[in-house]
């Protein structure tokens, strides 16, 4: 099931950077959600006078480079950013038709506790290690935050760059989140843990992919 899963979103994860001068800057991770060049990530990746590119991984799935020294980006433009809940839509310039699944948004509130997921990202992408890693965890609970948004907790410790990259149900491989980060609970609007008490975050969180949904409907997509 994971094997399928993972085959059904190769290709469409990918690398969000940003061009400085000569060089690029890598930001997070990025996937399609429309076969027409739509992608999602978080907003917190990305800002209004940035040039933004986009960058898909090597065809050659079976053992990919683990650092690419050249890559080939394709310019992205921002539609629309929800800054409240952290997600941005981006689409790929030039228009592009691309062919993956028709329909790939899930149901979060269908979604049980226990339900198996896969989180696909670029989690090295700082340290210029491009490989896509797609690791399973389960869906281990739900959380509204202080402004009301509505998170998913997997068992997974998730690195910086999986930020923006897909929570998917391995059941019907359609995606329910936007992978966020590190579920810190004093973040998210905990009180302060005593003295001596550290907290090592085992858990990440996912934005609900119902809010992208409806930035995506506001856009007439």
């Amino acid at each position: 099931m994971l094997e399928k899963v993972s085959l059904r979103f190769r290709g469409s994860c990918m690398m969000l950077m940003q061009r400085s001068g000569d060089s690029v800057e890598f930001l997070g991770s990025c996937f399609l959600v429309r076969s027409s060049g739509y992608l999602l990530t978080t907003a917190r990746a990305v800002a209004t006078d940035a040039e933004l590119l986009a960058v898909p991984p090597e065809t050659d799935d079976r053992y990919p480079s683990l650092t690419r020294n050249e890559v080939d980006p394709i310019p992205v433009e921002i539609v629309a950013v929800d800054r409240e809940h952290d997600i941005a839509l981006l689409k790929l310039q030039p228009d592009l038709k691309i062919q993956m699944p028709a329909d790939i948004i899930g149901e979060p509130d269908e979604t049980p506790r226990g339900a198996a997921l896969m989180s696909i990202g670029i989690p090295f992408g700082y340290y210029r290690v491009h490989t896509v890693l797609a690791p399973g965890s389960v869906l281990a609970g739900r959380a509204r935050t202080a402004n009301g948004s509505r998170l998913l907790i997997f068992d997974r410790r998730v690195q910086y760059g999986d930020s923006g990259g897909p929570l998917v149900r391995v059941s019907d491989g359609s995606v329910i989140g936007i992978v966020g980060g590190l579920f810190d609970p004093e973040h998210f609007g905990g009180v302060q843990a005593p003295e001596g008490v550290h907290v090592h975050p085992n858990f990440s969180y996912a934005i609900s992919i119902e809010y992208a949904s409806e930035l995506m409907t506001a856009q007439g997509i």
